[in-house]
């Protein structure tokens, strides 16, 4: 449960972190960066405003809509094969395709494992159901970590 709170907790963070920046700039008429003024000012802050909306849709909105299913408990869990080789990245969160055994369904979570995840490894993930962000429970029947209750 603990993994699955830092996840929502870092996208909050970094978005405040990010929103906060690029309004103060906005609102003081500061150019994003020191090298660049006027048109490219202009374009740059265009290019982080897009950047930033994408962000809210695709995390921050998400993030919120899952606070009720942390309070509540309603966690999914997807037990499958994965579809394509995870190599880890230097943070070890990887997103990974998993199909569903029961349903057909293919779901990408994304969670943080050290270890590369390959392509027909039998997965159990425990997973928020708008964020897609999850823990891994089992890879291959051996036990990673406890099921969250």
């Amino acid at each position: 449960m603990k993994a699955l709170i830092l996840g929502v907790m870092e996208i909050f963070i970094c978005s405040i972190i990010l929103y906060g920046w690029y309004f103060k700039c906005l609102i003081k008429k500061e150019p994003l960066l020191e090298t660049f003024d006027g048109a490219e000012d202009i374009v740059l802050k265009l290019l982080a405003g897009g950047i930033l909306i994408y962000l809210c849709v695709a995390a921050v909105i998400p993030a919120i809509q899952d606070i009720p299913n942390i309070i509540q408990k309603n966690i999914y869990t997807i037990e499958g094969i994965a579809q394509k080789d995870c190599k880890p990245p230097k943070l070890n969160r990887m997103s990974v395709p998993v199909v569903d055994e029961e349903t057909q369904e293919v779901v990408y979570v994304t969670f943080f494992y050290g270890d590369p995840i390959d392509e027909g490894d039998r997965l159990t993930v425990q997973y928020l159901p708008n964020l897609k962000f999850g823990v891994l429970i089992e890879k291959n029947g051996e036990r990673i970590r406890s099921r969250i209750e």
